[in-house]
């Protein structure tokens, strides 16, 4: 049956329809004009934390492509003016959608390959290496002598060849970030307002690492030795085996035992078993994807042991703290257990210096602090007050130390916290930031004689296939 609408009512309703196309127009009038707002577009994002798309330069191909105006509609809505706040307004409003449980999972299982057996994966690149060895012996044989006179042989003395340090082109930053999100938080099971993320053995991605860093163990050999970290994530470390089992992937012990198994000429760190034995302290963010300087530091005592020296004790060290953190997980789930239950950073300061020296992507050297001062920051960027946060290049230099003595950490983002103990150990501490990294980390490790070689990495970061690239490109 048609509903009769009298007189009266109609006009309420034209008006108030007339009443919502005002509005609406007025809304789209608004954000038309904050849109134009060029000067106040936002350069970083604190809540994503990462920096935003550049305006693209002009191109008479991209132009006549079309790509440019794709890029710069991508420019326009990645650096829409307040763009942070409408991010959180949009993920305040999908929490309502129904109510939140105290333990769930978020995202999608992923496919994991099966990690191998060592004494067989050895096994079969021993058998491997040896018949590409007899087809090099083969190949010499049958050269010619001319082929073989024609190589030049290097000089003694051209310390200029042997020291030039090659640039490289750094990988997509935007890309890289968006990997970065996408391989910590692809699937994440939260409890008690707490995050973990899964992690997911990738068979292809884990010999390739393993066979860059052999590449640099060989490489520098006599010169410098090379350390390698592996450090779990939160669930790894702190979750039950039921727990674990519940929520799918691979065996992070398992699979650092696999990586550390395959190195040859590479000193290993103990991490997941001495992290697993203090899982009780606060050793791990809940509202963010890193580890605490606690967590850092128990791993840094077994470097030392490694190494032979003897770790500072972090009551020694003078410490901020900062509280309300909200990290990365909080971020993405808008949990309000998590915003009820924030996050405290515990930064702690080397005693030898604070001084810090980085270089932005455009070379620009600014001085900062090893451990920085951060009260009144964003609550997404406390983690910042390590090492300026991720650089291309940094260098510390502590007037304590006269010996020559150098390092080169080559990391990501779970590294910050790892490089302030380092510095009352050496007299200089170089630190990369793979994702950013403009020169060849072997030919920069020449060049500056540098002694140790540290690579710390979370496990689930060096699974992609494009983090695990980058890090072989650098390597080579």
């Amino acid at each position: 049956m048609k509903t009769k609408f009298t007189k009266t009512q109609k006009k309420i309703m034209k008006k108030y329809r007339s009443i919502g196309v005002l509005l609406f127009a007025v809304i789209m009038l608004i954000g038309g004009i904050i849109g134009c707002l060029f000067f106040v577009r936002p350069k970083v994002s604190e809540k994503e934390k990462r920096e935003l798309t550049k305006f693209p330069q002009f191109t008479v191909s991209s132009f006549l492509d079309g790509s440019y105006f794709s890029e710069v509609s991508l420019w326009f809505s990645d650096t829409y003016p307040m763009r942070d706040a409408l991010v959180s307004a949009d993920q305040g409003i999908k929490s309502l959608y129904g109510i939140e449980s105290d333990t769930m999972m978020v995202g999608e299982q992923a496919e994991a390959d099966e990690i191998p057996d060592i004494d067989k994966a050895k096994s079969s690149e021993e058998a491997s290496a040896e018949t590409g060895g007899q087809k090099k012996k083969d190949t010499a044989e049958n050269s010619t002598t001319e082929n073989l006179t024609t190589e030049k042989e290097p000089l003694e003395n051209d310390t200029t060849a042997q020291h030039e340090v090659k640039k490289v082109t750094p990988p997509d930053a935007k890309a890289m970030d968006e990997e970065f999100q996408k391989q910590v938080q692809q699937n994440l099971y939260v409890k008690d307002g707490a995050a973990y993320s899964a992690y997911y053995f990738v068979k292809d991605s884990a010999d390739k690492y393993i066979d860059a860093v052999n590449r640099a163990a060989k490489e520098l050999s006599g010169q410098t030795d090379v350390y390698c970290m592996l450090i779990p994530n939160q669930s790894g470390a702190l979750l039950s085996e039921e727990e674990l089992s519940n929520m799918g992937g691979s065996d992070q012990m398992q699979a650092i035992d696999y990586y550390y198994g395959m190195l040859e000429g590479v000193k290993t760190v103990d991490t997941i078993r001495t992290l697993r034995a203090h899982k009780d302290e606060y050793i791990y963010f809940r509202t963010d994807h890193h580890w605490t300087q606690l967590g850092a530091y128990y791993v840094y005592e077994n470097f030392c042991k490694t190494k032979g020296i003897t770790a500072v004790p972090l009551e020694s060290r003078k410490s901020y703290k900062f509280e309300n953190f909200l990290g990365t997980f909080y971020s993405t789930l808008q949990n309000s257990e998590m915003a009820k239950h924030p996050d405290t950073v515990y930064a702690y300061i080397p005693n030898g210096t604070n001084d810090l020296t980085y270089f932005d992507e455009d070379g620009t050297e600014n001085d900062w602090n090893v451990v920085f001062d951060v009260e009144g920051w964003a609550e997404s960027s406390l983690y910042m007050t390590f090492i300026a946060g991720d650089r291309p290049l940094e260098i510390i230099e502590n007037p304590k130390i006269t010996d020559g003595s150098s390092c080169l950490v080559l990391k990501e983002s779970y590294g910050n916290a790892f490089v302030p103990l380092l510095v009352d150990h050496y007299q200089t501490v170089y630190v990369i930031d793979y994702r950013y990294a403009q020169v060849n980390v072997l030919d920069y490790i020449r060049e500056k004689q540098i002694k140790d070689l540290i690579l710390i990495n979370n496990i689930t970061i060096i699974g992609s296939d494009s983090v695990s690239a980058t890090i072989d490109g650098l390597l080579q």
